[in-house]
């Protein structure tokens, strides 16, 4: 069995803890993505105090006696689907956010269970960056096009706006930069 960790407030020490169903997960960027590259570079030149480390995202939705962390995440070619990780080692390069209290658990598994299954959401892209830029020079906020297609990030962000405690207006695309701003001090790991 592998250990779980936690870290101090200084994200370096590690002890044991196990995560918990709602923690939000920002994973590492591959840079060998030319994709993730290219656009968070693009995004880096609206945002220039992001760090460009988190690129994809996630949440837990149960987490196993045996400390299996079931996670759910939303991917190109797949969709919405639930990715077991035996340890939070096998999680990878990970920042994690304890963000949705326990209260919310029955909602959580309710979420869940009606998004599974759904598709990923290649058009949210242009959309983002037509906002984005809309935004940046214009003012003016294009809404955001509701359906039951999801990126990871619209899919952790409905997710937390469904638990009632939303990290973004829901007419605005989500961004990872507006995520880890929002979520920044309820940072774990």
């Amino acid at each position: 069995m592998g250990k779980n960790f936690s870290v101090n407030q200084n994200y370096g020490e590690r002890s044991p803890l196990r995560l918990k169903p709602g923690d939000i997960l920002i994973f590492k960027r591959n840079v060998n993505n030319w994709i993730s590259r290219v656009l968070s570079w693009a995004l880096r030149l609206l945002e220039s105090s992001w760090d460009r480390w988190g690129w994809h995202t996630g949440y837990v939705s149960k987490v196993l006696p045996d400390g299996t962390i079931i996670t759910v995440e939303s991917v190109i070619r797949k969709g919405v689907q639930t990715v077991m990780y035996p340890t939070l080692e096998s999680l990878g390069d990970v920042r994690v956010y304890r963000w949705i209290d326990e209260s919310s658990l029955n909602a959580l598994e309710t979420f869940t269970e009606k998004h599974v299954g759904r598709r990923y959401d290649l058009a949210c892209y242009l959309w983002t960056g037509i906002q984005r830029i809309s935004l940046q020079f214009l003012g003016y906020c294009i809404p955001r096009k509701l359906n039951d297609k999801y990126t990871c990030w619209e899919l952790v962000c409905d997710m937390a706006r469904a638990m009632e405690k939303p990290l973004q207006p829901i007419s605005r695309y989500p961004l990872i930069t507006d995520m880890e701003r929002a979520l920044e001090s309820t940072r774990i790991l």
